[in-house]
């Protein structure tokens, strides 16, 4: 809890690390995961570094590891252990743990040129594979193509030919060709294949270029072929155009290609057209049993690679990795090793000593790493801050962190928000039957969670999901809590213990049991029925709103007291902390002491007096009229003089928290100005201006800004005090909200089919309550109470305490990262 409470204690190590031995060094270092290096060449740009060629080299070797996994993926699954050769029979491949062996002990431990051959040796043969393939594939479509062609031009050819030169019935009929009845005359043709959908536009083209002076016919090939530019499957047409003379027939041959379209060498002979066929057939078989073991030696191909390729990009990776740290170090020429900084875990050192001796030892070298520890506290350097969390506390770290990182050993709002911000969304969303769907949601997540954690890794909104699972939980159960204080599951009230209410005979007024009855836990159901359950309620939820925010806002004032003290900020304790918890307590404590009260004594025994005083009167009266309370609204003997005290407290608190911490820094300056020669110890915050900041080093002193920032710092508390105490009204505005949406879809769409006689009804009114329940109050109202329940917490609470300035978050180098990615590629 101490570490979670406030961040771990760091310390800034420096290293003397031999060349020798620097990247075993910082790979031992990365394995372990527990320091995170300072960039010393800041003013280099990245090409200015030391490492730089060995980034690049990698940089390419990563490029190839991308092309074997975009082969991968154009392939498709692969088989798992066979492959088909054929005739030839069966070869079967390695298996997964022979691969898996030589991954672990050779690729891991390989000498980097050795893994750069390799990987080039891969890539050449995969290419000069995929090359073939294609080169074999691109002639069996073509085979393929020429047949089809071939077989549906014959078809063309047997047709009749009584309209041969009235060409194109669906062209206009004004323009007539130019050659008429001219039998016998022989005439020249192209054969070829098309797009199905250009064959028209091609027709068009043809018969105005032509000037009507060409016959086309045309017949759909049955089976797709093929497309080799994008890989999939499209319907074609075979077509055959008949023309006279040469040049028309080049312009025509252009006009094809030009559209796309194959042209092929066909006879009009059937014989030859026959032998053709044939022909094809033949060479298309033979291609075929070439063009399959061509395919299985690239997915055999494929097979090792895919086997071997997670083992290869963990490694690419992390050298990668190690190679970008090296590049944060400084070279020290004269003794002929590089400087590196880092930050740590104070109590994480000897794990430091021991990776490095470990590094030390593997690469044989006589000259240990040195390191020494720099003494950060005088100078202006901003520790990062570090907490250990579990996954549990994860998604509330998340929370904070988006509003802001916490300052070094400043109190950490996550602890306080596993509790506070469940509870507050539950009072927002409070229903027994919501917060069971919720709670049974975050249930499947929880069964379902290796396969969310591998979808987390690819898709932001899984990873939400992923990280807030708990969230999600906390959030289920708590609705359920305050369902049973509401006394509601699904708008509808439970009777668990006996109400203390009887209706009277021949009446709707309900009269109390006993005088001594009361209702064990939660509101009494009979209060659903009255006509003043919404007065009631409201009454009720708006009191709690402001209770629970003024008990959270003074948690948040008590916490920053825990910070001064940490810090040694004595004069913020007084002129601070004092003051401020003094004014929220003397008005707006004191609210909620009369609103416990109210609720604590029985206005029965009070003569003259039914319990009908209204607070917000009383309040008003706290300052329009200090010290005088009207006997029908007196609620406790001596309550004017109580105010009294408690205004004068409230206005006095005002300049103790504006006036003197100005003045008593601007003296403390002033008397360091006259011991210039000599440094006086000023004790704790004597150094310290309004935010804690150091003024060691600073010449000059501006009375006149530190007095208008806390002027601001007033003004803001004071203000905001008040409106963040309206604004803890949600609570009760969204509460309200969710309750009486339940209450009418209930009403309204499913007790309004059980009234209606006719089959199926209650089914059909079920269904749309189940839809309207789930869209409208567990999606779109869960997301309104989880994102106003996020406002108070970031705003109303974390203010009083929380600053989140100038932080830096602690990020260690690991390989966490890299080996998720690897295990995502094995799988």
């Amino acid at each position: 809890m101490g570490d979670l409470l406030r961040s771990t204690e760091m310390t800034l190590v420096q290293f003397l690390i031999q060349h020798s031995a620097v990247h075993e060094t910082v790979h031992e270092i990365g394995l372990k995961g527990i320091v995170d290096f300072v960039d010393l060449n800041e003013n280099l740009s990245a090409f200015q570094r030391p490492f730089i060629n060995e980034v690049k080299r990698l940089d390419l070797l990563e490029k190839k590891l991308n092309f074997f996994q975009t082969s991968l993926n154009e392939a498709g699954p692969l088989p798992k252990q066979v492959l088909d050769f054929g005739n030839k029979g069966e070869i079967a491949l390695e298996n997964r743990e022979e691969i898996d062996e030589i991954g672990k002990e050779n690729i891991m431990e390989v000498d980097l040129d050795e893994l750069e051959t390799q990987l080039e040796e891969t890539e050449n043969d995969l290419n000069e594979l995929l090359n073939n393939e294609n080169e074999l594939e691109t002639q069996f479509i073509h085979l393929l193509e020429n047949k089809s062609v071939a077989k549906s031009s014959g078809e063309l050819f047997h047709q009749q030919t009584n309209d041969f030169f009235r060409v194109g019935s669906n062209m206009d009929d004004e323009r007539k060709p130019l050659i008429e009845d001219n039998y016998g005359i022989g005439l020249n043709f192209l054969s070829g294949s098309i797009v199905r959908e250009r064959i028209v536009i091609l027709e068009r083209i043809l018969w105005r270029s032509t000037r009507g002076n060409m016959y086309l016919k045309w017949n759909e090939i049955k089976k797709p072929i093929k497309d080799l530019k994008t890989r999939k499957f499209v319907h074609k047409v075979a077509f055959v155009v008949f023309y006279q003379g040469e040049k028309i027939g080049e312009k025509i041959q252009k006009i094809c290609q030009s559209l796309g379209s194959h042209l092929f060498n066909i006879s009009e002979n059937e014989t030859e057209r026959e032998d053709l066929i044939n022909n094809l057939t033949e060479q298309i078989n033979g291609l075929k049993v070439v063009l399959n073991k061509s395919r299985s030696l690239r997915i055999n191909s494929l097979d090792r690679i895919k086997k071997i390729l997670p083992y290869w990009y963990e490694r690419i990776k992390k050298e990668k990795a190690i190679y970008n740290i090296m590049n944060c170090f400084k070279d020290d020429m004269s003794k002929n090793s590089l400087i590196a900084q880092g930050w740590l875990p104070k109590d994480q050192l000897e794990d430091l000593k021991i990776s490095l001796h470990k590094a030390t030892e593997s690469v044989g070298s006589r000259i240990p790493t040195v390191t020494e520890e720099i003494n950060f506290l005088n100078q202006n350097i901003t520790p990062p801050t570090h907490f250990r969390i579990t996954q549990f506390q994860k998604g509330f770290q998340a929370i904070t962190e988006s509003y802001a990182i916490a300052n070094y050993q400043e109190i950490n709002p996550s602890p306080f928000n596993i509790i506070t911000f469940p509870f507050l969304f539950a009072v927002m969303f409070g229903d027994l039957g919501h917060g069971l769907l919720m709670t049974i949601f975050s249930l499947f997540v929880f069964k379902k969670i290796d396969k969310i954690k591998k979808m987390a890794r690819k898709d932001e909104i899984v990873k939400l999901l992923y990280d807030g699972r708990f969230i999600i939980l906390m959030m289920g159960l708590f609705s359920m809590f305050t369902g049973l204080i509401y006394n509601e599951i699904f708008a509808v009230p439970m009777d668990l213990f006996g109400t203390c209410w009887t209706p009277r005979k021949n009446s709707t007024v309900l009269d109390l049991k006993s005088k001594n009855c009361c209702y064990p836990f939660g509101v009494d159901p009979s209060w659903a029925d009255t006509t003043t359950e919404l007065l009631n309620s409201n009454s009720l939820k708006m009191k709690l709103s402001v209770l629970f925010g003024i008990i959270q806002m003074v948690l948040g004032i008590i916490l920053s007291l825990f910070n001064h003290i940490h810090f040694k900020q004595f004069l913020n304790i007084w002129f601070e902390f004092i003051p401020e918890i003094l004014l929220l307590l003397s008005f707006f404590g004191y609210m909620c002491f009369l609103i416990i009260y109210k609720w604590l004594t029985n206005w029965n025994h009070r003569e003259g007096q039914t319990g009908g005083i209204i607070l917000i009167t009383t309040l008003i009266n706290f300052f329009l009229k200090p010290g005088t309370v009207a006997k029908d609204q007196q609620i406790y003997k001596h309550q004017d003089k109580v105010q009294s005290i408690l205004a004068i407290i409230f206005v006095l608190s005002i300049p103790l928290m504006l006036i003197p911490k100005p003045f008593i820094l601007r003296h403390r300056w002033k008397k360091k100005q006259r011991n210039k020669n000599g440094y006086i110890q000023i004790n704790g915050s004597d150094d310290d201006d309004e935010n804690g900041k150091s003024n060691k080093q600073e010449e000059k002193f501006e009375f006149g800004e530190v007095f208008i920032h806390q002027m601001i710092h007033t003004i803001e508390f004071v203000l905001g005090s008040i409106s963040n105490t309206a604004s803890y009204l949600r609570l009760w505005a969204l509460s309200l909200a969710h309750s009486q949406l339940s209450k009418v879809f209930w009403q309204m769409i499913f007790l309004f089919t059980l009234r209606i006689n006719i089959p199926g009804t209650v089914a059909i009114g079920f269904c749309i309550w189940a839809c309207t329940t789930f869209v409208v109050l567990m999606i779109m109202e869960s997301l309104s109470a989880f994102l106003h329940a996020l406002r108070l917490h970031w705003v109303e609470f974390n203010n009083k305490f929380y600053k989140g300035e100038y932080a830096i978050k602690f990020v260690p180098f690991n390989y966490k990262q890299i080996e998720a990615e690897a295990n995502d590629l094995r799988d």
